[in-house]
Parts: structure tokens; C-alpha cells; sequence
């Protein structure tokens, strides 16, 4: 498979690009739902990632200058690239409109903060944090959300400890996967109008439940019994299985969609745009 690194440098060569980043999508996944962009003539393929996470996509995806506006509602990013002069400009979203009670950032927001770069002809990365959890539809999936990180890993900790949390995790990060399809379509729509060329990627894949002895085994803590043990013995059983996306777990982790957005679908010689 290509490299994701590759292609997104080569990409910003050339002038109006869009590139959309869904946080943790997994390919599979977004190759089921992408009748939701039944109205765009559009290209799949799956290409290699640089992280499990994305502050090791982050770090090392976007080691050389670009002249692009990352918008962004994901908050690892200001963090990850505080000292970094990577990009033309770094619109943090999350900053602005951050959702208390659902604990991230709608994807409506981003599309608010990424339109008026889109009317300068800018060259722009816009990173929504959906279909990653916490989950915009309704589910009890949920916890006390007291900030960006917790918020999620209330989450992703049900789900690793019963089955029935992780089929709701499931159901839920599906529905999040459509909602935010649904609302990059309107930004898409608008970039085709101005002439962009766009693409659709990730930062990385995610973790459904996966039952994982030997690479848990491999991340225990080897330096005191009592923690190692605590720290393995539930995956060694099955009490816990692995959901989310683990730092340098590599693997299934770093398959990601790239899915071309190349024009408005025509039938019969009409142009479907709205």
C-alpha cells in the first residue's frame, strides 16, 4: 500500500486542494457508508498511515513546511504542534467550540471555521474529530466527560469491559461516521464550486475489540510484578479486550481510507449538484 505521508505531501504541491480528515476511520467502515456521497463521482483506496494516534500521526506525517491551513477540532493538535512551524496557519476549533455535555467538537463548527479559507483559495486541511468517540448520536455510552481526554476514555474503557458496550460502541461509532460524512458533503460541495480538488483520508484506524495476549503482553510494564500482572492478566483472559487506538500498536491501526472526491456524479449527461 502507499504511503499516506507521500501522498499528502505530493497532494499540497499544487494549488485549492481540500484535504478532510475523519478522526479514527476505519476503511472498512467508511467503503460500507459511502453511499452517503452518492451525489460525487469519488475513487477508494487504502494507504498506510504514520501513527496508531494522532499524536504519532502528527509528529510524523508533518515534518516539512506546508503552505496550508489546518483546521482542525481536534485539541491534540495545538498541543502536538505548539512549537512546531509546520503549517501556514493552525485554526483550532476546539478552542472556540468545544461541547461541554457531549464532550467534543460538532462537525458543523469545523465546516464554519474552514469556509473562509476555502473563499481565499487557501490550501486547507480540515480535521473533524468524528467518527471518533464521544459519539454525537444519542446512546448511553457515555460518562462524566470533565475534559477533551477523559471524555473519550470513559468510553473506549466501558467498551473494552463488556460485550454489550462494545456492540453499542459499534452501533454508535457508525451513526458518528454518517453524521459526519453528512456535514463534510455541504463543505465538499462548496469546494467543488471553487474549483478544488479533494480528498478524504484518516489519521488513523480503530480498534473495535480486539483480543490481543501477545501484543498487551509485549506493552506490560516489566519492572514490578504486582503492576505487570494488574496490567495484563485481564486481556490475558478476555476480561478486557482492546478498543480504540493504542500508541505504537501499528498493524490494522495504520490502514486508512483514501478516497478521492473527484466531481459532481452526472447521469445521463446532468450534473448532480444542489
Amino acid at each position: 500500500m502507499k504511503s499516506q505521508r507521500e501522498l499528502i505531501y505530493d497532494y499540497f504541491k499544487e494549488r485549492k486542494r481540500l484535504l478532510i480528515i475523519l478522526d479514527a476511520c476505519r476503511p472498512d467502515f467508511l467503503l460500507n457508508y459511502l453511499g452517503v456521497l452518492d451525489e460525487f463521482e469519488v475513487s477508494f483506496e487504502r494507504v498506510i498511515s504514520s501513527g496508531s494516534n494522532t499524536n504519532e500521526w502528527l509528529t510524523r506525517t508533518f515534518t516539512e513546511p506546508m503552505d496550508v491551513v489546518y483546521v482542525t477540532a481536534n485539541p491534540w493538535s495545538r498541543v502536538v504542534l505548539r512549537d512546531k512551524s509546520v503549517f501556514k496557519a493552525l485554526v483550532d476549533v476546539s478552542a472556540r467550540f468545544w461541547d461541554k455535555e457531549l464532550g467534543t467538537v460538532r462537525a458543523e463548527y469545523v465546516n464554519l471555521m474552514a469556509l473562509r479559507y476555502l473563499l481565499r483559495g487557501e490550501n486547507i486541511m480540515v480535521h473533524y474529530m468524528q467518527p471518533h468517540a464521544p459519539f454525537v448520536c444519542k446512546t448511553w455510552l457515555r460518562g462524566t466527560y470533565t475534559g477533551p481526554i477523559a471524555a473519550a476514555k470513559t468510553i473506549y474503557r466501558l467498551a473494552s469491559r463488556s460485550l454489550r458496550a462494545r456492540r453499542e460502541f459499534i452501533r454508535a461509532y457508525a451513526k458518528n461516521l454518517v453524521y459526519v460524512l453528512k456535514v463534510a458533503k455541504k463543505l465538499i460541495r462548496s469546494a467543488l464550486r471553487f474549483n478544488y480538488r479533494i480528498v478524504l483520508t484518516s489519521d488513523h484506524s480503530e480498534l473495535m475489540g480486539v483480543y490481543a495476549p501477545i501484543k498487551t503482553l509485549k506493552r506490560a510494564p516489566k519492572d514490578n510484578i504486582g503492576r505487570f500482572m494488574k496490567r495484563w492478566v485481564p486481556y490475558a483472559i478476555g476480561y478486557l479486550w482492546v478498543v480504540g487506538h493504542p500508541s505504537e500498536w501499528g498493524g490494522e491501526l495504520l490502514e486508512v481510507p483514501w478516497v478521492e472526491i473527484k466531481g459532481f456524479r452526472r447521469i445521463l449527461g446532468l450534473e448532480l449538484s444542489h
